[in-house]
């Protein structure tokens, strides 16, 4: 019996894959002189940002990449609440999760302040039970820690959460961590690759089909 979600924030619940590649450009840009490959910039989407700017920028020095991460953070920051928005459906999933009784999580490998800026700015704060962000464990996505963190503060075992997510880290790390995990169809990454390397054990199609998946487990 499913009691609890373990939602990824970008990609699933919001909308925020504009905000995210005009970021991850303007960093390189500003600090590189060059601007990466939008799908370039869309397949590090889910990694935590240290592990994305390295793999886009070619730089492992500390220092570098902390000077990158100021740059990322200052623009971010300052376009996130005009480009951000929710996955349609998403508003109308989770009451209808809330009246259920189904306990909710988000798992990001976003900064807290930056998680609860983004759910408050799409009005989903009231839903959440709990949130686990990029500094909540040792081990991002695609470990399991994350994921396992998120079940530890619901209260349920992972084999009672759905992991939705719309990236293969999302769904590696739910895997390693014993949840059901469930692939959208909506996602901006390349589906065939989401399959393959994320198996996920089920896909929806909309928000609201989790609720018929629920009903069916």
């Amino acid at each position: 019996m499913i009691k609890g979600v373990l939602f990824d924030f970008d990609g699933t619940l919001a909308n925020t894959i504009d905000l995210i590649v005009a970021t991850f450009e303007h960093t390189c840009d500003t600090a590189l002189g060059f601007k990466p490959a939008r799908q370039r910039i869309v397949d590090t989407i889910g990694l935590p940002l240290g592990d994305a700017l390295e793999l886009l920028s070619g730089i492992h020095e500390e220092e570098r990449i902390l000077e990158l991460r100021q740059i990322y953070g200052a623009f971010n920051a300052a376009n996130h609440d005009i480009m951000i928005k929710p996955i349609p459906g998403v508003t109308e999933l989770l009451p209808k999760l809330k009246e259920r009784g189904i306990k909710l999580a988000v798992v990001t490998s976003k900064k807290a302040y930056m998680l609860e800026r983004g759910m408050q700015c799409l009005g989903m704060l009231p839903y959440i039970d709990t949130t686990v962000s990029v500094l909540d464990t040792e081990r991002g996505k695609p470990a399991p820690d994350p994921m396992l963190l998120a079940c530890e503060r619901l209260g349920l075992a992972p084999r009672e959460c759905l992991c939705v997510g719309d990236s293969p880290f999302d769904l590696q790390s739910g895997n390693a961590a014993g949840c059901v995990t469930v692939a959208v169809e909506y996602t901006q990454l390349n589906w065939q690759n989401l399959l393959e390397q994320g198996k996920p054990d089920y896909t929806i199609a909309h928000p609201l089909d989790l609720l018929k998946l629920i009903d069916i487990l």
